[in-house]
């Protein structure tokens, strides 16, 4: 399993597995390149999967990231990564910042090599904006940005550590609070901040349950989402290749109504409703997953 190179002089680690037509596969955040095993083992006769851990998670835990731009990190990772296995004629996917990864590619250089793209439960505009309420958290983004404001106001003061568990207990308290909150808010379950709040003041919790653990890079996502992160769906319109959509019609970041949207700018669009699923098709409903999956990696059917 390779090391790539990538061009701050780090190795990002990408898990290839299969043989056949390539497919990158781009995960969400927290999300470890094995997460993805399950799903395409059907498909490794066919296709070979590229599957990168991003900075910070998996076996790429121990590169940083290295600019205030989360998104355009990822993406200057992800063109190393085809320059280094030059990849052509590809299928690519992307789920959540996988997803945000990928349109930011498309927004910037286009998506050259590409022959089809899945997206998976992702808006294409992750602020809300005056002509558009479907980013992340929908109709309740203020508050919640609100609160993630003031965990990033709570972390500035403890630049000088390195992960949240080593706070101090009263700010670690305050933390959990607003974590509980933020969680509770993405869930959808209320009940759940009392729970939280408590687990979440142990710092092996902390450790344990939060994809971001580390300061600084917490610190940079909540900046990336809160600072409104990017609109792609101009860019959309320019979008070379067919795009298909998975929805979880359940989502609690991101109204499906939003996320349906990008076939009103990408030219040649396929939108796939999960009824049954949130913001992530693939736990919710995997069964159905697998099985759209192997559509669009083999070209789905129009009509």
């Amino acid at each position: 399993m390779p090391f790539v190179p990538v061009r701050d002089g780090k190795s990002l680690y990408v898990r290839v597995v299969g043989r056949g037509q390539p497919v990158l596969m781009l995960p969400g955040l927290g999300m470890h390149s094995v997460h993805w095993l399950p799903f395409i083992l059907p498909y490794l006769n066919k296709f070979r999967f590229y599957l990168p851990d991003f900075r910070g998670f998996g076996k790429s835990a121990h590169i940083r990231l290295n600019q205030a731009d989360v998104f355009h990190n990822h993406m200057e990772d992800v063109q190393d990564i085809i320059a280094y296995f030059h990849l052509h004629d590809f299928l690519l996917a992307g789920i959540s910042l996988g997803g945000s990864t990928a349109l930011h590619l498309n927004k910037e250089f286009g998506l050259h090599g590409v022959r089809r793209y899945l997206h998976i439960d992702q808006s294409p505009c992750v602020g809300n904006r005056p002509d558009w309420n479907h980013g992340l958290f929908g109709h309740r983004q203020d508050e919640l940005f609100g609160q993630m404001h003031r965990l990033g106001d709570l972390l500035d003061e403890h630049t000088a550590l390195t992960h949240i568990g080593e706070m101090p207990l009263s700010a670690r308290r305050e933390a959990a609070a607003t974590l509980a909150e933020i969680a509770a808010g993405m869930t959808g379950k209320p009940l759940l901040k009392p729970v939280l709040r408590q687990l979440l003041i142990s710092p092996g919790q902390l450790t344990r349950w939060l994809p971001l653990s580390r300061v600084d890079d917490c610190r940079a996502y909540l900046r990336a989402y809160v600072g409104g992160g990017h609109d792609y769906r101009h860019a959309l319109r320019q979008c070379p290749v067919p795009v298909t959509v998975m929805v979880g019609m359940k989502s609690p970041l991101y109204a499906p109504a939003g996320q349906m949207a990008i076939a009103d700018y990408a030219p040649d669009a396929r939108i796939i409703r999960f009824h049954k699923s949130g913001h992530v098709p693939l736990m919710d409903e995997p069964l159905k997953f697998v099985r759209e999956l192997g559509l669009f990696l083999n070209g789905p059917v129009r009509g």
